[in-house]
């Protein structure tokens, strides 16, 4: 703005642009929302509506999970709009729309509530990653902690949907690939509103002590057996920054510096050739 109404610009660090890697924005190492995701993108017939987060990252390759978003809160409020037009015009596509819990508590619970009142086929997920990741890890009414770090109590997501009318509730853990992906069958085919809550810590997150009783976060990290590997590349297609491609062995690589232990690739490795690190 400066250069085009003043004709000025103002002096920044120059440097050599062709040295920069080009890096995508993607999803962390052991992001919890990865593996939800991944098995998310795997249905058929289905329209992801997302919110502002990081999981607004799942719209990119690899994952391709999103469809659309629009703005902070939107991810429930459009999914039910969506669900209501796709009925009246007799589609069949089954909408699915994404909040984090810190958007549910700041204005995804009203959205909620209006879906739960008009029965609206949707089926709504809130990635609960225990804080307020994207914007620098502040607390949220259900964190357990106010912004001052004194104890709080924690808001229920489950608690609240329930007093609001939900009758089909799903919890999982997003690092067991398993659950995301029967709690998706099971929402997907339930006619009403149906909730899916995924909950794991931030893969960022100082820890807990609450998080440690809770989940454990084993950091342990995990390599790939080489003689195992067939370098199918399927665990490529979580677009985790801590896996690459050796193009000259055909080997799946893992940095056990960038990985965090979430065993999310284990999971996807049709020949269990990736494994903990002493284990």
């Amino acid at each position: 703005m400066r250069k085009a109404l003043l004709g000025q610009e103002t002096p920044t660090f120059q440097y050599d642009k062709s040295i920069i890697p080009i890096r995508p924005p993607m999803l962390c190492a052991g992001c919890p929302h990865v593996g939800f995701f991944y098995e998310l993108a795997k249905q058929k017939d289905v329209v992801m509506i997302g919110d502002i987060g990081c999981y607004a990252l799942s719209g990119n390759p690899p994952l391709n999970a999103k469809d659309f978003a629009l703005c902070m809160g939107s991810g429930f409020s459009m999914a039910h709009g969506a669900a209501k037009i796709c009925e009246k015009f007799g589609d069949s596509h089954k909408i699915v729309g994404v909040v984090g819990d810190s958007t549910f508590f700041h204005t995804g619970m009203n959205s909620l509530l209006e879906a739960v009142y008009n029965n609206s086929n949707v089926v709504l997920v809130v990635v609960d990653n225990r804080i307020t990741g994207m914007t620098g890890h502040q607390e949220n009414p259900g964190s357990g902690h106010r912004l001052n770090g004194e104890a709080a109590f924690p808001a229920d997501i489950e608690g609240v949907a329930r007093a609001f009318g939900v009758k089909d509730i799903h919890k999982v853990n997003p690092m067991v690939l398993s659950e995301s992906r029967e709690a998706l069958k099971a929402a997907l085919a339930f006619q009403g509103p149906s909730l899916i809550i995924t909950r794991y810590p931030c893969a960022l997150k100082k820890y807990s002590k609450e998080d440690f009783e809770e989940f454990g976060c084993d950091r342990t990290p995990y390599a790939v057996d080489e003689d195992a590997c067939i370098g199918c590349r399927l665990c490529l297609r979580l677009g985790c920054p801590a896996i690459s491609f050796d193009k000259g062995r055909k080997k799946a690589v893992i940095d056990r510096v960038t990985c965090v232990g979430c065993g999310v690739c284990s999971q996807v490795c049709p020949k269990n050739a990736i494994g903990k690190v002493g284990v």
